[in-house]
């Protein structure tokens, strides 16, 4: 073989295992096609990686490898660290007009989604999508509120307490508070909030496919022997501290434990629960707020989403809600014209989920659709009162008093005037 066609030859085998490794490399790491993981098409989006991050207990690479979940795939947002190993799901006929308008839109940050051709979500276009509706929460709650992004930016990034966390918790937080700047007006004073409505560390989501990773999970990490949701509050244990300092705020579920089959169920149940999730960290995890408004403000996002999917709170162990609802502001007029709706004190009282009756869900959520529709500064400073009140408690009492300083109402006025609303606005069928 002449000399020139021999090094033709060995450039063209070098070229072609050159050209081999390198797809066998990107088949193995398994590229997300929505972004490419293109650090400017990402930033652009509000996406910061898609892995290994801390998550839960440990980080999201040892979760995956603990259950052996070869399909979970990993994101961080600007708010969010989500896994996702949820099947592919086929858009229904019915449901195809409002899957395109939504793909349109988030088409418009990753222009390798065809909306037009999507018949099918894969698990990296779920993950993508979960992720945008995430965002999406967020940037409504943080209105409602009463906030803008910036004024939880002058508060300590995530390094600081990961810096904080590993030495002197109190000395490290103290210097590094030294050099922020002011804080806006009406937040509280205590060193340990963060920049995630309150939170030293972004909102942590876990959606698994199957009953017994979930199950798996919850058993390793924190010791529960269900595959039933969970949201839990992570925590550090640090040097200085004699409890346990707040970390972030997480939820997981199974699709299959769950019997969750449409895409939107999925989308509700995060909703409802993350919702849940960003009250109890907003201001830092201290406090909770009344029972009663913690569901009630997680049905009133999950249902403005769409009522056909339901999520109502137990209590551990407790049997599922045999009653549900499809029409809920109907419902509701029903029970408020039946003179059967428990009252602002009454709800108060209740201290479990497991006190809430079928009805009271449904006047939890009418009560902060009320509040929030007729009165929205009021309300964002009620909850603020609630969640930073300096005795650290939701009793009655502490209740009564923020209504009062908020809205000007005692408990009889304001059930007066959401009664009224009710029969005025809701439908009777």
């Amino acid at each position: 073989m002449p000399r020139p066609l021999l090094y033709l030859f060995a450039a063209l085998c070098s070229f072609f295992f050159a050209t081999s490794d390198l797809a066998a490399q990107k088949k193995k790491k398994d590229v997300c096609w929505v972004c490419e993981e293109d650090p400017k098409l990402m930033a652009a989006a509000g996406i910061v990686n898609h892995g290994p991050f801390p998550f839960f207990k440990s980080d999201s690479q040892e979760v995956q490898d603990h259950i052996g979940a070869r399909n979970l795939k990993w994101l961080e947002s600007t708010h969010f660290r989500i896994g996702c190993d949820l099947k592919p799901w086929k858009i229904p006929v019915p449901d195809v007009k409002a899957y395109r308008a939504e793909l349109t839109l988030l088409a418009e940050k990753f222009p390798n989604i065809d909306p037009k051709k999507t018949k099918t979500i894969d698990r990296w276009l779920r993950l993508h999508m979960m992720a945008e509706r995430m965002e999406t929460l967020y940037a409504d709650l943080l209105q409602m509120f009463g906030w803008v992004e910036e004024d939880f930016l002058k508060l300590p990034p995530e390094e600081v307490f990961l810096e904080a966390s590993e030495g002197e918790w109190k000395a490290h937080l103290n210097d590094d508070f030294q050099t922020r700047p002011v804080r806006t007006e009406n937040f509280p004073g205590w060193i340990g909030i963060g920049r995630y409505m309150g939170m030293p560390m972004k909102y942590e989501i876990l959606m698994l496919q199957y009953a017994s990773d979930m199950l798996e999970v919850k058993n390793h990490y924190i010791g529960h022997t269900n595959s039933h949701p969970q949201r839990w509050h992570n925590t550090w244990r640090t040097q200085d501290a004699t409890e346990p300092v707040s970390r972030s705020m997480w939820f997981a579920i199974s699709a299959e434990a769950e019997k969750v089959k449409h895409d939107q169920h999925m989308h509700n149940a995060l909703l409802h629960n993350v919702t849940i999730n960003i009250l109890d960290g907003y201001m830092l995890y201290l406090v909770e707020a009344p029972v009663w408004l913690r569901v009630g403000l997680g049905h009133y996002y999950h249902i403005r989403n769409t009522p056909k999917y339901n999520f109502y709170d137990l209590d551990e162990g407790a049997a599922e809600q045999n009653r549900d609802s499809k029409k809920w502001k109907p419902d509701v007029r029903k029970i408020v014209a039946g003179d059967e709706a428990g009252s602002f004190a009454e709800l108060g009282r209740l201290r479990s989920f497991g006190d809430l009756s079928f009805e009271d869900h449904l006047v939890s959520y009418s009560k902060i659709d009320f509040l929030y529709a007729t009165h929205p500064k009021e309300f964002a400073a009620w909850i603020l009162q609630l969640k930073t009140n300096p005795n650290f408690t939701n009793n009655l009492d502490t209740q009564r008093d923020a209504m009062r300083d908020c809205f000007g109402w005692t408990f009889q006025k304001a059930e007066e005037e959401w009664k009224a609303w009710v029969l005025e606005t809701y439908p009777v069928k």
